[in-house]
């Protein structure tokens, strides 16, 4: 960090932002047919297994198919030679928790500080009946002593039990800052309306839900919604949430067609819904965001944010990303590297659950 050396608590945000290089497509999906994917995981660096791990969900809309297993990856740099180090399939995940699990969605892999063990947070798909995209989600919690298993069971540890997640308590964003655990999640109302839910845990099995966030002290009124997806770094007054921003609204869908213009290569494509249920592709405006966490308050005060530019060509111009992101300091090299999930631009046509075609890409911030 000798270029940086002036600069005090974590690397700046705008840094990080400013400086990113793209490097290469680091998870493909399991085909290039539509609504294929990967990605919604997280990627650390382990210093016992001296690896860079990632996880991946895939995804296929071929067949009623939705999101089938969820994969661990390991690296020795992080950026090339992803292989495949664990797959546990729908039909495990079943039988292992007892819980019918029908779709996969965001996953978070974590060594706990105080057993070693890998604790495994997988959003899996609880409802009673097949909806493309699915209308209930739960966030369920397999444990093991080693990355191959075998693997546990903790029940679900975020239930959507609470009004402001009664749809949807899935896709966290999970780090250990100071030996907590902090967990931002996608809160889905009985009416859709998307939040950040926020919980702890000092074990990392239990939790404990804390309400809401609101974004910059903004409330959520008049069909605004965010959904969050990042990682939090420790700073100097508290975890700060460096990632991904999806905002939903007429006022921010507006600012965005007036920046994107109306020419062929950055319209918004045609969106197309699976089934009569309309559950929406997760697309939207997408920032790249920091914020400051105020646990009294339950409030994400802003330190940064700016839409996100593609730099590669494996990301469509009108909507580059999913929203999922994840980031990891590499020791190895002096530098940190960001995964996002990306909708690549030469297979999406249209907007949609079953219509998209999304890879992992990773970019390089060097320090």
């Amino acid at each position: 960090m000798k270029n940086i050396s002036h600069w005090k608590g974590i690397i700046p945000p705008q840094y990080i932002y400013s400086n990113r290089r793209f490097k290469g497509v680091v998870v493909n999906p399991p085909n290039f047919t539509p609504g294929s994917w990967c990605g919604a995981g997280k990627a650390i660096y382990d210093p016992k297994r001296d690896e860079f791990i990632i996880s991946s969900r895939p995804r296929m809309a071929k067949n009623d198919v939705r999101g089938f297993c969820v994969d661990v990856y390991a690296s020795d740099d992080g950026v090339n030679n992803f292989s495949l180090v664990c797959r546990l399939t729908k039909e495990e995940i079943t039988e292992i928790s007892g819980i019918d699990t029908h779709s996969i969605e965001g996953n978070q892999i974590l060594r706990d500080p105080l057993t070693g063990n890998w604790h495994f947070y997988i959003s899996i798909d609880t409802g009673e009946e097949f909806v493309w995209g699915g209308m209930n989600w739960q966030t369920l919690l397999l444990k093991a002593p080693n990355l191959s298993g075998p693997w546990d069971s903790e029940g679900l540890v975020l239930r959507n039990d609470q009004e402001y997640d009664a749809n949807q308590a899935r896709n966290g964003s999970i780090d250990i800052i100071d030996g907590k655990y902090y967990c931002i999640y996608k809160a889905d109302d009985k009416e859709r309306q998307t939040t950040p839910g926020f919980a702890t845990s000092i074990d990392g099995i239990h939790w404990e839900k804390k309400g809401n966030l609101t974004l910059d002290g903004k409330p959520y009124e008049n069909g605004f919604q965010a959904f969050l997806s990042g990682t939090f770094f420790s700073g100097t007054n508290g975890p700060i949430f460096i990632g991904l921003e999806r905002l939903h609204g007429l006022k921010e869908e507006k600012e965005q067609e007036e920046r994107q213009g109306s020419s062929k290569d950055t319209e918004k494509p045609e969106m197309e819904f699976a089934d009569e249920k309309k559950v929406k592709h997760g697309s939207g405006l997408v920032n790249f965001a920091a914020y400051e966490l105020d646990e009294e308050n339950l409030n994400l005060k802003k330190i940064f944010t700016h839409e996100w530019i593609p730099l590669s060509p494996y990301e469509f111009k009108g909507h580059p990303l999913l929203g999922f992101s994840t980031m990891v300091d590499d020791p190895k090299k002096n530098r940190m590297l960001m995964y996002i999930e990306a909708m690549d631009p030469h297979y999406t046509e249209k907007m949609g659950l079953n219509e998209t075609v999304e890879r992992v890409l990773v970019y390089e911030i060097p320090l």
